[in-house]
């Protein structure tokens, strides 16, 4: 007899995937970060990290083979009636979903969560899975090979799965062990390198040395496992003798590793990070984004290899995707244009950037718009229409609150 328990339907779902895994799974591994100190991160501030064990992942991969089998049977979901159809089945599976919308528990909620992420990855084909949370790689490698094997038994559609993973961690692992994470379907792992300055990773509580950088990255490259790099100008802050060298030393690494594909996700000082503190107190000087922009600047001009470049992060204050030897010229071309505007023409591109390309409609959507953020951008408006010659800096000030709350 087929269970037809809520819970039976339901899977874990952790608190975020990268940008980019809007069409995947998102299945859980383990639960928060192993590390956790990362100065500039808040996310898994708090909380305990766990290993899920291997069968309690199965038991997720197989409730989601329920859902799927269900819906292949009662659901056409590739008619454009799609929230209509899903509310019928809702409807026609009281035991699973409670009696929609007035009698529904808690676990039939969590039932009703599962459903809505797997319905949606199932319009998109079925075919990717990201591995949460923070470092998938920190499950013991056998036990991870086990986990996908039966992901991929379960689901012939996948082509790719992705995670996280810390170049510490990548290191630690054997060559032997990645190329078999490999062959059973492990594609991609996004890799924080944030900085290849091992005074400025030493600061930020990385838990990562240079050195580390780049073996675990060529080992994953050697494994044939795609990389993508995450690097973050603005990490070493406002300091002429760190900054300069925090990106020299980033393109080091990177040109040492040739990853897959770079990802710039400039810095954002979070309230909620303990790095916010350190600003606060004024151990930390925030860069500016005349600064950052500069420092892309430098990664672009001194990267040597072909990778597809990515700067699609709201942070940034240029976006775009695709081959690095395509857009170098491209980027390049906008820095400059940029740097060659009047301070009060570069004040009205920032802050048009931040305020009406989908940044503070973020923050708004949050419940996060204060009125302190309110003034602050009101300030930077009134400077620019009176054309003071503060306007750059009440501007990078309303940026920086913006940034503050959170990042899209």
């Amino acid at each position: 007899m087929i269970s037809k328990r809520p819970e039976d339907y339901t899977i874990e779902i952790g608190p975020m995937g990268p940008i980019g895994e809007g069409e995947s799974l998102l299945l859980r591994i383990n639960r928060n970060c192993p590390w956790n100190q990362c100065l500039f991160c808040p996310v898994y501030k708090g909380k305990r990290f766990a290993i899920r064990e291997v069968d309690e992942v199965k038991r997720d991969i197989d409730a989601v083979r329920r859902v799927c089998d269900l819906l292949e049977t009662e659901v056409n979901l590739t008619e454009g009636k799609g929230k209509e159809a899903i509310e019928t089945f809702i409807k026609s599976h009281p035991e699973i979903y409670g009696e929609y919308p007035v009698n529904v528990t808690e676990q039939h909620w969590f039932a009703l969560h599962s459903l809505s992420h797997i319905a949606r990855w199932m319009t998109y084909g079925a075919e990717r899975v990201f591995l949460q949370d923070a470092n998938a790689l920190f499950m013991k490698p056998r036990d991870l090979i086990e986990v996908l094997r039966h992901l991929k038994h379960s689901f012939p559609t996948i082509d790719t799965i992705t995670c996280y993973a810390r170049s510490k961690t990548c290191d630690q692992r054997s060559e032997e062990e990645l190329k078999g994470l490999k062959d059973a379907g492990l594609s991609w792992c996004f890799v924080g390198i944030e900085s290849g300055d091992d005074q400025v990773l030493e600061f930020m509580k990385k838990g990562a040395k240079k050195k580390e950088h780049i073996s675990g990255g060529q080992k994953i490259m050697r494994a044939g496992i795609n990389m993508a790099a995450f690097v973050m100008p603005g990490l070493a802050g406002k300091n002429n003798e760190m900054a300069p060298k925090h990106i020299l030393e980033t393109v080091e690494v990177l040109n040492e590793i040739r990853p897959t594909e770079v990802r710039i996700r400039s810095l954002a000082i979070l309230e909620a990070a303990p790095l916010y503190q350190k600003w606060k107190s004024g151990e930390f000087q925030a860069p500016n984004e005349d600064q950052m922009v500069e420092e892309l600047k430098m990664l672009i001009e001194r990267i040597h290899f072909d990778c597809t470049f990515e700067t699609l992060q709201m942070t940034n204050v240029f976006t775009t995707k695709g081959p690095f030897s395509e857009r170098k010229e491209l980027l390049l071309q906008w820095i400059d244009g940029y740097q060659s505007l009047s301070k009060e023409d570069r004040a009205r591109f920032l802050l048009s950037r931040y305020l009406y390309d989908g940044y503070l409609a973020c923050v708004k959507s949050w419940g996060m718009y204060d009125a302190r953020l309110n003034a602050t951008i009101e300030e930077a408006q009134t400077n620019l229409e009176k054309h003071s010659p503060d306007a750059l800096e009440k501007v990078e000030r309303a940026i920086f609150g913006i940034k503050s709350k959170g990042i899209p």
